[in-house]
């Protein structure tokens, strides 16, 4: 659990790996005790260095993106575009995590920093938050932090801690943070292994790329705001098998701030003020893994639901794999469908719908680093946004 108390900060730098390179130097790898003061203090590192290229799909210009186009990371702007060249940036990313633990690490202070290409080198700060011991079993937190809507939420920008070289799209929404508290719960529940929490807050986006990439065009800028965040998660974990739980509501609203795309003219159209202001929202999410012998398989699934805006979204993963050695093969099935459910209503707009087949290979240099080659085909359905394509992408992941 998790208490977050700053706004996202961002420090532009157009030689942003050498920055975030030189402030790993400000971070211990290993953890290191001050007897005399009782203060331990620990830190780590992780980067991913990503190539990718589009081999094909639909071409044309769309919200000024040249396609064909795929999008690796809707909540950051990860995105390739146009099929001439090899691009880096959408994939790569660098950060650092470092932690203060206090009298017999009852109490402490963590924080997180990354940079991404897909952000042209803004440091980001993703994580402070304090943390307090009340039991051996409960922590409470606060602070800034991760909203934990999807399985891989906590571990999201880790690549080793990923068995593919992006995200899949369910993983894209207009919001991954939260400022405020939490409580987190562990303990075993006859042979199972049990953890969970409850979490409360807010949070603000400016410039949102999601919607850059989503909806509104590149050259828009929409903030969004989601306010009277509550929500919780269950995981229950026994031999080869675990499921994840998850309920999440609140408020939203998007405020336009300049222009936004419009499909019907392919141009832009001058907008301003909130849309769709205080609407609330319900979200629920359903994670089943299992890791059978050498056989490995993920599946999540979520739907979260607009309430009075006529729309209602839905996204799943369905994946397989198997770990033989050092390598590790696996296929992904990936699919998200926005449904209209009153047109009498302010958000209505038509069915869209798109499918991703994602084939990877994963290679183990050593267990802090990995290789991975991955094969993504999309193809969109009823009301396309940016069209078919298909995406070939490297990653190296390396933890230090």
């Amino acid at each position: 659990m998790h208490t977050q108390i700053l706004v996202r900060t961002k420090v532009k730098n157009n030689n942003w790996l050498s920055a975030m390179l030189l402030s790993t130097l400000t971070v211990a790898t290993h953890v290191y005790a001050d007897e005399q003061s009782g203060i331990e203090y620990s830190g780590s590192g992780f980067a991913t260095f990503g190539l990718g290229k589009i081999l094909g799909g639909a071409q044309g210009v769309v919200q000024d993106y040249n396609c064909p186009c795929f999008v690796t990371d809707f909540t950051q702007g990860g995105i390739y575009e146009g099929n001439n060249d090899v691009k880096w940036k959408p994939n790569t990313k660098i950060g650092v995590q470092g932690g203060v633990s206090f009298a017999s690490r009852k109490f402490s202070v963590t924080g997180q920093l990354v940079s991404r290409g897909a952000q042209d080198g803004a440091v980001d700060l993703e994580w402070l938050y304090a943390s307090y011991k009340l039991h051996d079993n409960v922590t409470l937190n606060a602070g800034r932090k991760r909203i934990p809507m999807f399985y891989y939420s906590d571990a999201q920008d880790v690549g080793v801690a990923l068995p593919w070289t992006h995200l899949p799209s369910l993983y894209g929404w207009e919001a991954v943070n939260y400022n405020g508290v939490d409580l987190t719960y562990q303990s075993q529940v006859y042979d199972w292994s049990a953890s969970g929490n409850v979490f409360a807050g807010n949070e603000s986006v400016k410039d949102s790329a999601y919607w850059k990439t989503f909806l509104n065009g590149k050259q828009s800028r929409t903030d969004v705001k989601w306010n009277d965040i509550v929500g919780g998660n269950l995981t229950l974990a026994k031999d080869w098998f675990e499921t994840r739980l998850t309920y999440i509501q609140s408020k939203t609203q998007q405020t336009y701030q300049d222009v936004v795309w419009n499909s019907a003219t392919s141009s832009y159209d001058p907008a301003s003020g909130a849309v769709y202001a205080d609407a609330k929202q319900r979200i629920y999410g359903l994670a089943m893994n299992a890791d059978y012998q050498n056989w490995l398989a993920r599946s999540e699934f979520i739907n979260i639901k607009h309430v009075g805006l006529g729309f209602d979204e839905f996204a799943q993963i369905v994946a397989a794999g198997y770990h033989y050695q050092k390598w590790q093969p696996m296929v992904t099935w990936s699919r998200y469908k926005g449904v209209a459910t009153d047109p009498n209503l302010p958000g209505y707009a038509p069915d869209n719908s798109q499918e991703v087949l994602t084939m990877t290979l994963r290679y183990d240099l050593t267990t802090s680093s990995d290789l991975k080659l991955q094969l993504d085909g999309l193809k969109e359905h009823d009301a396309p946004y940016l069209g078919n394509a298909r995406l070939l992408s490297f990653t190296y992941d390396k933890v230090f």
